[in-house]
């Protein structure tokens, strides 16, 4: 079965690299469909540790991702929140 999956151009460029270093050790060529399925077994015999790779603070929003946190934010009360900044941080009236 043959299947397509989206990654980032950062991943699929981090993909490409890890491919050239594994032919150049391994002193063949690789493909990226020989490549996948190894590193899908590898982790496959270890989900606990793939699960905390991922649990890490390294990933970052998508974009429908970030619009839904925009939408979740609630108003202070005032157009900027640099408003007065002073007298919130250092008391009183600047």
């Amino acid at each position: 079965m043959q299947t397509t999956v989206k990654a980032s151009k950062a991943a699929k460029g981090r993909l490409d690299r890890l491919r050239h270093q594994v032919a150049r050790q391994a002193g063949r060529r690789v493909s990226q469909r020989e490549l996948v399925d190894h590193l899908i077994a590898e982790a496959a015999r270890d989900p606990a540790s793939v699960a905390a790779g991922l649990a890490g603070g390294e990933r970052s929003m998508g974009p429908k991702e970030f619009e839904a946190f925009l939408r979740k934010r609630t108003p202070w009360g005032i157009a900027d929140g640099s408003e007065d900044i002073d007298a919130w941080l250092y008391g009183g009236r600047g």
